[in-house]
């Protein structure tokens, strides 16, 4: 995918929707940026991932964080702090 882009008075630059689409960029972002052989490199930093793909992360994390009575009683307290 190739796209000519044109910078900013101050020297910004909008990366493409479709460029973003592409590396599952969020709307904001961190790039690397590095000078190679006279030639801007830019990469990004994090990648955001799907609903999907960070629910079956969850799901592969193995351990006993809190059980059915911890979870009813924070919403138990969740509840009072509300109406306090």
């Amino acid at each position: 995918m190739i796209k000519y882009i044109k910078s900013f008075s101050q020297g910004q630059i909008t990366i493409p929707k479709e460029f973003r689409d592409e590396l599952g960029l969020a709307p904001e972002f961190w790039l690397k940026l590095q000078l190679v052989n006279q030639t801007i490199v830019a990469k990004p930093i994090e990648k955001t991932i799907s609903k999907k793909e960070y629910l079956d992360r969850l799901l592969k994390i193995k351990g006993d964080w809190f059980d059915l009575a911890d979870y009813q009683k924070m919403r138990r307290d969740l509840r009072k702090r509300k109406y306090e």
